[in-house]
């Protein structure tokens, strides 16, 4: 630790001083008059100095308060305590009895003693993150991007982002097989590609045989069709009266009047 790194990134303790004189809200003022961060013009070491030629002014945090409301300028009161380990003090400039202005924080945890970042470095160090992840990411698309006529701009993917998860790969492509039954003591039932001819022309035949053929139904088998000739006929004559009359009573009807 050198005098030139900033306080805001100091850590001190002192193993000592606690294990002669233990660590309690009483004394937690004193632990922290001997680190770095302390101020020897504070108001805190005027009343150390007053004690030691005073009596009546005891080194107690109540007493301490007391004593810093009568006076004006820098001083540090204890913000916070959990007991047994952690602690907060804070540095302010006092410019009357109730008039004070926060100047910095600082935390004791267990043994260690650092200062609060302020909010300026909390907010500056949070964007300085957030701009270079997102100059990171820039970048990585700059060199995945490529350009053809025919594609036009497109993004060259790694190898690793390309494949899909094993499983995933394993359930695509394996083909669904369904389980062919055997029976216990004979080889598995094996597919039959094709039927022969000779079974189904048998089928066929005696499926013909047990129906009852109708001259109007299509025949099953193709016959060669003999044209059907015209027969000659005969001209119908044209008889008057009295021959149509000789006709009925050949028949032995009445004749026509």
């Amino acid at each position: 630790m050198t005098d030139s790194t900033p306080l805001d990134e100091l850590q001190w303790k002192s193993p000592e001083w606690i294990q002669a004189f233990g660590l309690r809200t009483d004394n937690v003022l004193e632990y922290f008059s001997q680190s770095p961060f302390f101020d020897r013009t504070s108001n805190n070491q005027v009343v150390k100095m007053q004690s030691q030629f005073n009596e009546n002014i005891q080194l107690h945090s109540l007493n301490i308060e007391f004593e810093l409301k009568k006076m004006k300028g820098i001083e540090f009161v204890i913000l916070h305590r959990r007991e047994p380990d952690f602690w907060i003090i804070r540095k302010q400039y006092r410019t009357g009895p109730e008039q004070v202005e926060s100047l910095s924080d600082y935390y004791i945890i267990g043994a260690n003693v650092y200062m609060a970042p302020t909010v300026k470095d909390v907010v500056s160090t949070r964007l300085l993150s957030s701009a270079l992840s997102l100059k990171n990411s820039l970048d990585k698309l700059q060199s995945l991007a490529q350009f053809t006529p025919s594609d036009g701009h497109t993004y060259r993917l790694e190898a690793s982002e390309t494949q899909p998860p094993s499983r995933s790969r394993t359930l695509g492509n394996t083909p669904y097989s369904p389980a062919t039954p055997t029976v216990q003591g004979s080889s598995p039932i094996t597919k039959n590609e094709s039927l022969s001819t000779a079974t189904i022309d048998n089928l066929f035949n005696i499926s013909l045989k047990g129906n009852i053929q109708y001259l109007e139904e299509t025949p099953t088998q193709s016959t060669p069709q003999i044209p059907a000739q015209k027969l000659p006929t005969k001209p119908i004559p044209v008889l008057d009266g009295d021959q149509q009359n000789i006709q009925y009573l050949k028949k032995g009807k009445k004749p026509l009047r």
